[in-house]
């Protein structure tokens, strides 16, 4: 029988790379799919150069002192096809296994269309470096901490602002969209193992950590696939005196946190 694994990350997190691939290499997995529409894969690879050329030049039109906040190079972050794909990608093509961009692609046609004009213009970057100093390491260390809470304390936090995006109709569309497109691939017969041991009989699906949480006021990907799912993973940085690997203990099936040094 095959299995669903959903393996969340934090994105934009320069670190995550090496531990999603390692991740996938131990799982072996048949097909991949990832949190990402075939428009915004085509669309970042065209413009992502143009993009990165462009928020050079302004940056350098700066002044000094503004040219190494933080804020900047998160930004530079986001300009890059995000590494949950680069990753799937890559090792779809090292393995011969199939891997699916299967986001609706709603929020990256009215979106990313404009980054050109609106988020690499010199008033945002001037917008961007008026907020206060921080540590960009600190700042992903941070959201990792913020992940394992949620996912780890029972009813999660009492504010779930970094959820609200479910609450409006869109939210809640992309994210039946995500579960239909993932049952379909189970349905219509498209989990066939290849013939090399290096491939498994599992359908991981990469995604936002967000994706992973159960019982909140909103359904989430998770909660529209509970019937299908046997595994969920959350890619985390290891921290002091954490284990290697940490069992969710509020979850029934089995859930697991995976830190980078670990693998």
């Amino acid at each position: 029988m095959f299995k669903l694994i959903l393996v969340g990350t934090v994105h934009l997190d320069p670190e995550g790379r090496g531990g999603l691939y390692n991740i996938i290499e131990n799982l072996r997995p048949s097909i991949l799919t990832v949190e990402i529409s075939k428009f915004s894969v085509r669309y970042r690879l065209s413009n992502q150069e143009k993009w990165l050329l462009r928020l050079r030049d302004l940056k350098y039109k700066l002044p000094e002192e503004r040219r190494n906040h933080p804020g900047l190079k998160l930004l530079k972050l986001q300009l890059h096809t995000p590494f949950e794909w680069d990753v799937a990608h890559k090792y779809s093509k090292a393995n011969n296994v199939p891997c699916f961009a299967i986001d609706s692609g709603h929020l990256a046609r009215n979106e990313l269309p404009l980054w050109k004009s609106e988020l690499l213009s010199r008033k945002n970057l001037l917008k961007i470096t008026d907020e206060p100093d921080f540590d960009l390491d600190n700042h992903f260390s941070e959201c990792h901490s913020l992940a394992k809470i949620v996912l780890t304390t029972p009813n999660h936090l009492p504010n779930m602002h970094h959820l609200t995006w479910l609450s409006d109709r869109f939210g809640e569309k992309r994210e039946k969209t995500l579960a239909r497109r993932i049952r379909s691939i189970h349905e219509n017969g498209l989990l066939n193992p290849g013939p090399s041991s290096r491939t498994g009989i599992h359908h991981v699906h990469i995604c936002g950590w967000m994706h992973l949480i159960t019982e909140a006021p909103w359904k989430t990907l998770t909660d529209l696939l509970l019937g299908l799912i046997s595994k969920r993973i959350f890619l985390t940085r290891k921290g002091n005196c954490e284990p290697t690997v940490e069992r969710l203990a509020i979850y029934g099936t089995q859930d697991q946190f995976f830190n980078f040094s670990s693998l």
